[in-house]
């Protein structure tokens, strides 16, 4: 989950994350430590010209699942995220607000700290190896984060609200621009969050390969491929075609998103766990050694 130098302020170092083994890259998603969605969520919500891409996609979930947990967790991955007085002091210079606009602007300001504030406290002390267990975490993670940025929605209306038509346009962040320029490059990360059979093939794949099910195990290895595509299909269904021109229509989209990530998660591992407990012991240990390669 890679900004650019437009991306809202985050005093972790990025020289320092990609230095990190590709294990840990993976256990230490925003699946699991969702305070560091915070930069590419803002990014989306007020700068939607310089996007990031969605970091709750249909892979990023089974590699997030399956991934070797490290030793040790590091406290860094429970750090805020975000400088919210960063984002309001940018706001501000390119929104010139009135000294009314000006209290409504700080108000949002507060509240995206407190939500920063919320994730940061809400950092988990342990990472389940077993994936169904990891999978449990990584949905009440989603619900933890859909409620930090539940805590913006009211001031950021409030503020978007109290906007001249002139300061709207300039507030709406490029959005669309946004949408012409990713479009024409290639590069835009909106349809990030749903799945081809491809993919979905991939992960019956990889499941199949490691745990060798017997032909009595068959018939659960296919209700595990249509149940994950049920997950891809509702991930795929809140894939926005478009940039919405308002920040509170943006982050609107976003709460949907993570809705449908919430829901797809959950149906994954209630589809794993009945998997796996028709598994011998050996199978099991199998199933818990997957290690999902990227693509």
């Amino acid at each position: 989950m890679h900004g650019n130098a437009n991306e809202a302020a985050r005093p972790e170092s990025r020289q320092g994350a990609e230095r990190q083994p590709t294990a840990q890259r993976q256990v230490t998603s925003a699946l699991l430590y969702p305070s560091r969605a915070l930069p590419a969520i803002f990014q989306n919500v007020f700068w939607p010209a310089f996007s990031s891409p969605w970091p709750f996609g249909y892979e990023t979930i089974f590699s997030t699942a399956f991934a070797s947990a490290p030793a040790d967790q590091s406290a860094d991955q429970c750090r805020q995220a975000i400088d919210a007085n960063a984002i309001v002091q940018r706001i501000r210079a390119e929104i010139g607000p009135s000294a009314q606009q000006m209290e409504r602007l700080q108000r949002l300001g507060g509240a995206i700290g407190a939500a920063a504030d919320y994730l940061s406290k809400s950092c988990p002390t342990d990472i389940p190896e077993q994936p169904t267990a990891r999978l449990q975490l990584m949905d009440s993670q989603i619900e933890v984060l859909t409620m930090a940025i539940d805590m913006i929605h009211q001031p950021l209306q409030d503020f978007e609200q109290s906007l001249t038509r002139e300061q709207e346009a300039r507030f709406s962040g490029g959005a669309g621009k946004a949408i012409t320029t990713a479009s024409q490059s290639g590069k835009t990360g909106l349809r990030s969050c749903g799945a081809s059979s491809t993919a979905i093939d991939w992960s019956i794949d990889q499941i199949d390969k490691s745990v060798q099910p017997n032909q009595q195990q068959r018939p659960a290895l296919g209700e595990l491929q249509q149940a994950f595509g049920k997950a891809a299909g509702d991930l795929e269904a809140h894939c926005p075609s478009s940039v919405p021109q308002s920040a509170v229509a943006r982050l609107e989209t976003i709460e949907s998103r993570l809705d449908a990530t919430w829901r797809a998660i959950l149906s994954i591992q209630v589809a794993l766990n009945e998997f796996e407990s028709n598994l011998s012991d050996e199978q099991k240990n199998r199933f818990k050694a997957i290690t999902f390669a990227a693509q």
